[in-house]
């Protein structure tokens, strides 16, 4: 894979929004730099004014599955998450089948 840059004037940060390049190889970050100061060998990709900012987590989910999938399942939670921002679900069980013990002891 080769190595990708993404870039833009609002990348969000830990120490706040600033004009950077997102260095990625292998399919993991390896830097955030100054946009000037991306290697010769990496594809850019830039966005411009469009932020760039990490993956949000979601801790409480319901996905319904198994049980409700004509309401909502994996397949549908997962796509609308990641078209959100999503990168990480953490799925708070509503069906007791098969049952989940801290959801049907009760």
């Amino acid at each position: 894979m080769n190595p990708q840059a993404f870039i833009s004037r609002r990348v969000v940060t830990p120490e706040g929004m600033r004009p950077a390049a997102i260095l990625v190889q292998g399919g993991t970050i390896r830097e955030i730099v100054p946009a000037k100061q991306v290697p010769g060998n990496f594809q850019k990709h830039d966005f411009g004014d469009a932020a760039i900012l990490p993956g949000l987590v979601d801790s409480h989910v319901h996905i319904n599955e198994p049980g409700r999938t004509e309401w909502e399942g994996f397949h549908t939670a997962t796509r609308a998450a990641a078209a959100g921002g999503y990168t990480f679900l953490v799925d708070m069980p509503l069906n007791c089948l098969p049952a989940t013990y801290h959801r049907c002891r009760a």
